[in-house]
């Protein structure tokens, strides 16, 4: 198990007030909606709310749980590329996210969604919280109760439609007996 110490004074926080908003750009816009930002900064936090900036293309705003979630994410997250783009992730000024100005996005879903009541938050209970594994991202996929017959060549086939990177290696573990 990894445990991580609460911040004190990391360089996030020092220039600002801490907020439990963070704020990312450099987001593919085309490629990018609320949906795939909850799963990119649900592995640090419980995610609140997701708001795209309409005035700040490429631009969204992310309110989470609390502000040591807000800078796990940064640590985690700011500077990698997804979709080819790095993203810059830093403390929001905000210290909540509005939904004013809500619009459709490039791909048809809306600006703005509320995750609050979602069942997929990782960090609902002390103990849902305890068993989560803190991580920077990574090039391998573990992946667990799907059913024995999804082959390498049909998650190859999802990658294709979904517009995903497709996997290089792939290992298939044997159920665990009981």
């Amino acid at each position: 198990m990894v445990s991580y110490p609460l911040p004190q004074s990391s360089s996030s926080y020092s220039a600002q007030t801490p907020s439990s908003v963070a704020m990312v750009s450099g987001l593919h816009s085309s490629k990018m909606n609320c949906t795939r930002i909850f799963n990119l900064f649900c592995l640090y936090g419980n995610i609140e709310k997701v708001k795209f900036m309409k005035s700040v293309p490429g631009t969204a705003l992310v309110e989470m749980g609390d502000e040591y979630a807000v800078d796990r994410a940064i640590t985690h997250l700011n500077s990698i590329k997804v979709f080819g783009k790095r993203l810059n992730v830093c403390v929001s000024k905000q210290h909540a996210v509005i939904p004013s100005q809500v619009f459709e996005l490039e791909d048809g879903s809306s600006s703005y969604k509320d995750f609050a009541m979602t069942r997929n938050n990782r960090f609902s209970s002390a103990g849902q919280a305890s068993k989560n594994i803190i991580q920077p991202p990574s090039a391998v996929l573990h992946y667990y109760n799907v059913p024995p017959c999804i082959s390498q060549e049909h998650l190859l086939k999802l990658c294709t439609e979904h517009d995903v990177p497709g996997f290089v290696k792939f290992k298939m573990f044997d159920a665990k007996r009981k």
